[in-house]
């Protein structure tokens, strides 16, 4: 998807999700734009020169200390989850989407009511 714009990536991603889903295919992608793939992913390997230095669902990886460190473009929604969580505001998991965000602070708030 390297070559395609934003919308035309996501639309090749819902695809190879779709096509994941129905024929219960594994798919392996190799994807620097986190922000657009992570949504997609059961797993995440991470490899700097040759080796793989993270492995694991999106969730863990993408905000474990190792991920800055070897310097991968970590998602923005998951860079603003951690800015509430060292503010206080704690959700209740990581989201990967907007949408998930929006979701998450939703609930957080209407429990503080």
């Amino acid at each position: 998807t390297s070559f395609l714009d934003p919308a035309g990536a996501a639309e090749i991603l819902s695809l190879v999700a779709e096509l994941n889903k129905r024929l219960g295919i594994t798919v392996l992608l190799v994807e620097h734009r986190l922000d657009m793939a992570s949504p997609y992913a059961d797993r995440v390997v991470v490899m700097d020169r040759g080796r793989v230095v993270l492995d694991g669902p999106p969730e863990e990886v993408l905000t474990s200390r190792e991920a800055e460190e070897v310097g991968i473009g970590i998602p923005k929604v998951v860079r603003l989850y951690e800015l509430l969580a060292e503010s206080g505001l704690r959700l209740p998991k990581v989201p990967l989407t907007p949408k998930d965000m929006a979701s998450l602070v939703a609930e957080v708030a209407g429990a503080c009511r």
